[in-house]
């Protein structure tokens, strides 16, 4: 069986496979093949926002809503590093994206010469996303295409999700291959067994019982682990109230009892209160970044002891750094954690913390988000 198929074609079946259905694209000299690969897919369109920079963002709006892979195609040049904007908000905010450039064909590669540039728009795209991406490569051998889309697709979703870039020459795109003698790309297997989080859950189930104002603060991070429902079982089974951050915003309804509201320098006046105001903050799957806790950070939450669930360890390291004392550190998938709490939490009664939702209560009534005085009649 003749498995030849051209290369732009493999890459645009292979996002489909992914459950890409909408790439977001902006045509180019350098991405013409890409584009017209992906239209070639039945079931599969591209979308032109008529600028990369929202291309980018919208690949990361898709995956957010979709809760799958995002994908934007960029032409080379001013077309790549378009994308620069969109790709920073995908790398700080967790969200899986691949994005895709086209690059000058080999042929017109400026390599060891020590020119500026010989191809027109020739930039070293994959040098300059290095920083804001999991994994940015090159594609310069055809053969080597499989590998490095299922390379790049496990970095983009697998522990702490995050954006991808792929540069592909305009002659590399052209090219056939054959589907069928592609090496494919096999990760090392995880070192680490799914954690087991008995002792931590029980640590935290005593902070709980010991405290009268409680907040659990929910992060992208609850969305990025598919973990909607065991976050909201967590706070219904406990009755704590919730201060999302901008990424869970969307977590619970705004008339819920428990949702308390966004807090940090661009949140609610009530959500700030309840937060700084805490003896016990719970965050699970939020970095918490200087725009949640204010400078200096020392300051968030004063006398609240704290707990921070969180599946880059890095993110758990930082605190002692900018003199934030954390009294229980997890590092763990925000789904695993909550589900193993839950299970915990079968049989437990409701804590009673009735005087403390009403001051939170008070406290949305005395600094609403519009005041009565704004507010028109229609």
């Amino acid at each position: 069986m003749n498995a030849k198929v051209k290369l732009s074609d493999y890459v645009a079946r292979f996002l489909f496979e992914r459950g890409v259905r909408h790439v977001f694209a902006v045509a180019g000299g350098a991405s013409l093949h890409l584009i017209q690969s992906v239209a070639d897919v039945p079931g599969m369109t591209f979308i032109c926002p008529q600028h990369e920079q929202a291309g980018a963002m919208a690949a990361d709006g898709y995956a957010r809503s979709t809760r799958g892979l995002g994908a934007a195609i960029a032409t080379s040049g001013p077309g790549a590093t378009n994308l620069i904007t969109g790709a920073c908000c995908s790398y700080y905010d967790s969200v899986p994206v691949m994005l895709i450039t086209g690059q000058v064909s080999t042929t017109r590669m400026r390599g060891d010469t020590g020119v500026r540039q010989i191809g027109f728009q020739e930039t070293a795209t994959v040098e300059m996303f290095r920083p804001i991406t999991k994994y940015a490569a090159q594609i310069v051998d055809p053969a080597a295409v499989r590998f490095e889309l299922e390379k790049a697709h496990y970095y983009a979703v697998t522990g702490r999700p995050g954006p991808v870039l792929l540069d592909i020459p305009d002659d590399i795109q052209r090219s056939y291959v054959d589907a069928d003698a592609l090496r494919g790309f096999h990760p090392d297997p995880p070192v680490e067994h799914p954690a087991d989080h008995a002792v931590v859950i029980e640590e935290l189930l005593s902070l709980i019982a010991r405290s009268a104002r409680p907040v659990v603060v929910f992060g992208w991070g609850v969305h990025a682990a598919g973990a909607e429902s065991e976050a909201l079982e967590f706070v219904r089974r406990l009755g704590l109230p919730v201060a999302p951050t901008w990424g869970a915003a969307d977590l619970m309804p705004f008339a819920d009892s428990l949702f308390v509201g966004t807090f940090g320098t661009h949140g609610t006046r009530y959500g700030n209160f309840a937060v700084q105001n805490a003896d016990l903050v719970i965050s699970i799957g939020s970095r918490l970044d200087t725009k949640s806790t204010g400078s200096p950070a020392s300051t968030f939450a004063r006398e609240a002891r704290k707990v921070v669930v969180d599946i880059d360890p890095a993110e758990l390291g930082k605190f002692e750094r900018f003199g934030l004392q954390m009294d229980l550190l997890v590092k763990g998938d925000a789904k695993s954690f909550l589900a193993q709490a839950n299970e915990v939490l079968k049989g437990h009664r409701t804590k009673d913390i009735r005087p403390w939702l009403d001051r939170i209560s008070g406290w949305k009534k005395s600094y609403p988000i519009c005041p009565p005085a704004y507010v028109q009649e229609r």
